[in-house]
């Protein structure tokens, strides 16, 4: 028999619960969901207000689950899955075999040939234009099932719902006014360039490499002040050509050239510290084998 009730909570309200179960903890459980702690904390009240029970224990110390909390886990896990296995379900009577892909647009993939090659043969598209975007907008575009699979760079663990494989590092190189005394040098060390400012962007952009490159300035002491990267890539590179700071990025993006721009690697060791893993992101339960079959050949062309 059918039940109908108006107090059922949102999916949402059921992943930022289980994301603050497993992290046990606001803070990584909202960069877990590409979110900010309070709207993730105001999701948490209205469910426990509509279920009229308490459900998380906070404090100044710790985050710990009621015992109703840790009965409302298993059932919500269940939930989801078995939501995602529906979709998966209705998807599959209907599927013509077309894969909606995403790719970032922090790297210029067109320097990794295999990659390149395989995303621009029409057959391997479907006839479809590749959604360009930023990684954390691709995976949320993931997660809500607008894209079937996406090419992202560091992003933090996306949640049970989603699954990450690792593709390819992408070295990081420096970006210097070509007038700066370093450019003259192959490989520049960031504190050859301490006196320009770093254009820089904000944590909330992509917390998990945020907080790789912040722990890798702080090993090397580089303290240089920042500045606000500009969000289009032309405008970035206009500035540093007119000397208001440096920029890191991607080794891919010297393709794109501008006077007044050098680009140039940074030594060996500090490299490592700052290089992208690229990953490819799909939802953790696919079963699809047009989507499956896209994922392997991405895998395989650079793995040649």
């Amino acid at each position: 028999m059918l039940m109908l009730s108006k107090h059922l909570p949102s999916t949402r309200a059921l992943q930022c619960f289980l994301a603050v179960a497993q992290e046990l903890n606001f803070r990584r459980a909202a960069e877990l969901l590409n979110m900010s702690q309070p709207p993730l904390t105001r999701q948490i009240q209205g469910l426990e207000e509509m279920l009229r029970v308490r459900l998380i224990e906070r404090d100044t110390q710790r985050v710990s689950l009621t015992p109703a909390g840790l009965a409302f886990k298993e059932q919500a896990s269940g939930i989801l899955l078995a939501l995602d296995a529906a979709i998966g379900a209705a998807r599959a009577t209907v599927d013509d075999g077309a894969v909606r892909m995403g790719l970032t647009s922090v790297i210029n993939h067109s320097l990794m040939p295999a990659l390149h090659a395989l995303l621009a043969d029409a057959a391997f598209c479907g006839g479809r234009a590749l959604e360009r975007a930023w990684s954390r907008q691709l995976v949320e575009r993931v997660r809500s099932g607008a894209l079937d699979l996406a090419i992202v760079g560091d992003i933090v663990a996306p949640g049970a719902d989603l699954a990450l494989q690792a593709l390819v590092c992408e070295p990081m190189i420096l970006a210097l006014p070509e007038t700066h005394a370093a450019a003259a040098n192959a490989q520049v060390d960031l504190a050859d360039v301490g006196d320009l400012p770093l254009f820089w962007f904000a944590r909330a952009d992509n917390p998990a490499f945020y907080d790789k490159c912040e722990r890798a300035f702080r090993r090397l002491g580089y303290a240089a002040p920042r500045r606000p990267e500009p969000k289009d890539f032309t405008q970035l590179l206009a500035a540093v050509a007119a000397g208001e700071g440096v920029a890191l990025c991607p080794q891919s993006m010297r393709a794109t050239s501008r006077l007044g721009v050098a680009y140039r690697a940074l030594p060996p060791a500090v490299e490592r510290l700052f290089s992208i893993d690229v990953q490819v992101v799909a939802r953790a339960h696919e079963t699809r084998a047009a989507v499956l079959e896209k994922i392997a050949r991405i895998h395989a062309a650079l793995a040649r």
